[in-house]
């Protein structure tokens, strides 16, 4: 029954309700308050640490993550060129391990690369012909692979474009590598994944250490899938290998929309909680669905019509999950706020529906949440427009950019809201850094040093509540976000006291410890 002293500790009750001590025992904390009051000699002396609770990224992809980690960042500002991602792809530790290994990469984005276009075949085949070559763009969508990828995926020019996505061709029609969106993207994933159910189950284990040196101790699936294998059965078996955050999985809808039989389940350390629906394609990418056009004449990609969300809608309520809508452009959030405003929320514990990203919203729409009779999430990103700003500018209006990101003003409606990741869909070398996204938030500064929209800037602890309390209220962790009495002994110590430096060093802070049920699980 270990107890803690002398310490900073924010209760995430609410943003002012701060302890200098803690007991925990059997993986709870059973009780908080002064440290004068500690009679305890063993008492843990954290020497004036400030101490949060565990941090939840409500809306990641950890499959992705853990695929990550073992391949190459072709981020700025170590990747600026093809010649630069080939060169990086050469460096990869999986570089000459044999015709059966990947060679993977994450991250790019072709108006951060000199030559201002996207990576093709040719260009990936010039690192290897005889391994697979794969690499996510920045958003997560879209993908290049090189001729052996393709040819594994059974990809040539005469293959059709999946329903919601698009295989790209040289003008001679050959498949110039670039698979636009996820459906297409999926085409690589599952013959990638095909190979090896025990890789993909060691490098999910693996990934755990990233999780807890980042203080994140509950996680949400955002792309659960049941092909080549049910993501389920991959996190129960990477659990049994060591993998440590509590995880909330949101299925993509088209690949559950026949199964009558899944339900939510009720595990704290894993659970099936929802649906993933995707409305549109993302902004960096020109396939956000939008009411004003693209400089190129285009609106972006509709991937979801309004029959097929009262579809998703009705399938959640009959298996009582929650829904989660990615929706970026304005046109996407519009048409999930006219499909659903006036429905009836059939969860009472959690909202019904979440909108992930929600990254323009007018004023109008703001009032419709408000207004309306559903229960609301708000899950946003600002470590988007931190990473990619150059890519919003070049895309959206000057009235389009004025509505990104508006974190102050959805916090003032209804809806229940939280930041998070989407990791690792964004071009930066750290895409699930809760300080990262932290500093944004508070700043509304880009890696650039544009200031993005500042009257939307959150404060210091209304950002921590974001990435604590809030996001542990619409996942349904439901013994994570605070340290009270009764919630589990999940905690992070922080190497400086966030609540007081200055804001430009918010991206700097790190963590010191993690600690899962009152044990210590890193540092």
């Amino acid at each position: 029954m270990p107890t803690f002293t002398n310490a900073k500790i924010f209760l995430g009750t609410d943003a002012n309700s701060f302890a200098t001590a803690m007991t925990t025992s059997n993986g709870q904390v059973t009780w908080v308050g002064s440290a004068n009051d500690v009679t305890d000699p063993a008492a843990i002396n954290l020497h004036g640490r400030t101490v949060l609770p565990g941090l939840i990224d409500v809306h990641t992809h950890p499959k992705y993550i853990a695929d990550a980690l073992h391949g190459v960042a072709c981020t700025p500002p170590n990747v600026n060129s093809i010649t630069e991602m080939k060169a990086a792809l050469r460096q990869s530790p999986q570089f000459g391990k044999g015709e059966t290994t990947w060679i993977e990469g994450w991250g790019f984005d072709e108006t951060k690369l000199a030559e201002h276009r996207t990576p093709t075949i040719d260009d990936l085949d010039a690192v290897s012909t005889t391994q697979p070559i794969f690499i996510y763009r920045s958003d997560c969508h879209s993908s290049v692979g090189n001729s052996k990828a393709l040819e594994l995926a059974g990809i040539d020019q005469t293959t059709p474009d999946p329903k919601g996505g698009f295989i790209g061709h040289f003008a001679d029609g050959r498949p110039n590598g670039y698979m636009k969106e996820v459906a297409a993207t999926q085409l690589l994933i599952r013959a990638k994944s095909a190979q090896s159910f025990a890789g993909d189950v060691s490098n999910m284990a693996t990934s755990s250490t990233h999780y807890l040196e980042n203080g994140i101790v509950a996680i949400g699936e955002l792309m659960g899938r049941m092909k080549p294998a049910d993501s389920y059965h991959l996190y129960q078996a990477a659990a049994k290998e060591g993998f440590k955050p509590k995880v909330a999985i949101y299925y993509v809808y088209d690949e559950v929309a026949n199964n009558a039989t899944l339900k939510p389940t009720n595990d704290d350390q894993l659970r099936i909680a929802g649906i993933k629906v995707f409305m549109d394609g993302s902004i960096s990418g020109e396939t956000a669905y939008n009411q004003a056009p693209y400089p190129s004449g285009n609106r972006g990609v509709a991937l979801t019509d309004a029959a097929k969300l009262r579809q998703a809608i009705d399938y959640a309520r009959q298996h009582q999950l929650q829904v989660a809508a990615h929706a970026m452009g304005d046109a996407a959030i519009q048409l999930v706020l006219a499909v659903s405003h006036d429905l009836t929320p059939w969860l009472a514990d959690r909202p019904s529906i979440r909108i992930e990203h929600a990254s323009i919203l007018s004023d109008q729409m703001l009032k419709e949440i408000n207004d309306a009779t559903m229960t609301y999430a708000l899950v946003t990103q600002p470590i988007f427009f931190f990473a990619e700003d150059e890519s919003y500018r070049k895309y959206l209006s000057p009235d389009q950019f004025k509505l990104i990101y508006r974190d102050k003003s959805m916090l003032a409606t209804n809806a229940a809201f939280a930041l998070s990741s989407d990791a690792p869909c964004t071009p930066w070398a750290e895409p699930d850094n809760p300080f990262v996204n932290i500093y944004a938030a508070v700043t509304r500064k880009a890696a650039n040093g544009d200031v993005v929209n500042p009257e939307e800037a959150l404060t210091i602890p209304e950002a921590v509540l974001a990435y604590t309390k809030w996001p542990a209220e619409i996942g349904g962790f439901t013994h994570n976000g605070t340290l009270q009495p009764g919630k589990a002994a999940d905690f992070v110590v922080l190497d400086r006291d966030i609540f007081s430096i200055p804001a430009v060093e918010l991206k700097d802070v790190r963590i010191k410890e993690t600690w899962l049920n009152g044990q210590k699980a890193f540092g």
